[in-house]
């Protein structure tokens, strides 16, 4: 389901059955605002941990319970909370901003030779985000490739590999990394998650693979489609990109925001079970029961926000959810945000002119990613 078709069945579910159950998937299903926060905010009742069946696998004999069996995403507190702990410093709003500089040179690196028609995505979109978490992890960004192959399987988006070989083959790269950083240490997110200790002990090899998979997936996906639903909602929406030209430094920011609302790239978040019995939004939910947050119709709430199906840059406040809510908001939000407004405002002073080839390009299938495969613009420059 794409586009509007998406958006209506949105409209339609949140006015009709707000928490509705899918017997075929076996799960409950959320799509407004204020019942989504309660999902995502109450971490007693409704469990991120149960979830682990889900991932289980071996890489070795060393891997205790799988690829992404140790990652925060399949943790609860206090658990998540300890181990989160582990990397906020590495992703604080004020770690981030020391980045800017080198996002900035990334971003005018790749627009560099740009001219003419060419796919945003392959060319910008992907690579920007891809080199700074690479760049981070302490990992080769000449390999961005295969990150993007591997991690667009493991997503849904794209890639031919099922997600179970696709894990196994970012497993075993991580693992030949983690062996280089334990007999070399480097000033990178590796080796500081090696030189970690939880409740007395290093962290184990399936707790290692479970950060940096998981910071590799979220640190370049959800800033790819972030960086393509931009270009194309401003493309629908011109006259919200002359204002944004005209006034840059006090929209670009908000412009940002409401793209996370309106075309939010992270549409589902399906992996929430039921600790207790419990009953949302008038329905009775065992425990046990699976339940799925969109956040993508959360965001479409008319009861939550004005003119819900309208791009509004100049909205404000903007109180959406596009990186989740309660402890399992989004660790990388505040460098998803700021590459962001580095590569637009890049993108937009290096060409004054940017036309959308809509016929050429091609959107993701699938529930849980909004954003484009193919996105060829036509540019003149500045």
């Amino acid at each position: 389901m794409q586009s509007a078709n998406l958006f209506d069945w949105y409209a339609q579910m949140r006015k009709n059955n707000p928490v509705y159950f899918d017997k075929s998937w076996g799960c409950w299903n959320v799509f407004t605002y204020e019942l989504s926060l309660q999902v995502l905010r109450n971490p007693q009742t409704f469990s991120s941990s149960v979830g682990e069946q889900m991932f289980s696998s071996s890489v070795g004999e060393n891997a205790e319970g799988g690829y992404l069996g140790g990652s925060l995403i399949l943790m609860d507190p206090p658990k998540h909370t300890l181990f989160r702990s582990l990397v906020n410093k590495s992703f604080s709003a004020r770690a981030v901003q020391a980045l800017e500089p080198r996002i900035e040179q990334i971003a005018n690196s790749l627009l560099s030779n740009l001219e003419g028609e060419f796919d945003f995505v392959e060319s910008f979109a992907v690579p920007l985000p891809v080199m700074v978490i690479a760049e981070l992890l302490g990992v080769s960004p000449e390999d961005r490739a295969l990150f993007k192959y591997l991690t667009d399987s493991i997503v849904g988006t794209g890639g031919s590999e099922d997600f179970e070989s696709a894990q196994k083959k970012l497993a075993e790269y991580f693992l030949n990394v983690i062996e280089q950083r334990r007999k070399q240490p480097k000033r990178d997110l590796i080796s500081e998650l090696l030189a970690s200790q939880v409740e007395g002990r290093t962290l184990s090899q399936a707790e290692l693979l479970g950060f940096v998979i998981l910071l590799l997936i979220a640190g370049n996906e959800t800033t790819t489609n972030l960086l393509g639903n931009a270009v194309y909602a401003l493309f629908e929406n011109r006259e919200s990109l002359r204002k944004l030209r005209s006034n840059m430094d006090e929209l670009l920011p908000l412009t940002i925001e409401e793209v996370l609302r309106y075309y939010s790239p992270v549409q589902l978040l399906p992996h929430r079970f039921a600790k207790v019995d419990t009953t949302l939004g008038g329905q009775k939910i065992s425990a046990g029961e699976q339940i799925a947050v969109w956040i993508g119709s959360a965001n479409r709430d008319e009861a939550k926000f004005a003119q819900a199906d309208k791009f509004v840059i100049e909205r404000k406040p903007n109180e959406h959810i596009a990186f989740g809510a309660g402890p399992h908001m989004c660790l990388g939000a505040p460098l998803a945000r700021l590459e962001a407004k580095v590569a637009l405002r890049a993108f937009l002073t290096s060409f004054r002119e940017v036309e959308v080839l809509q016929d050429k390009a091609q959107k993701i299938q699938g529930g849980i990613i909004y954003g484009f495969k193919r996105l060829p613009v036509e540019v003149k420059r500045a």
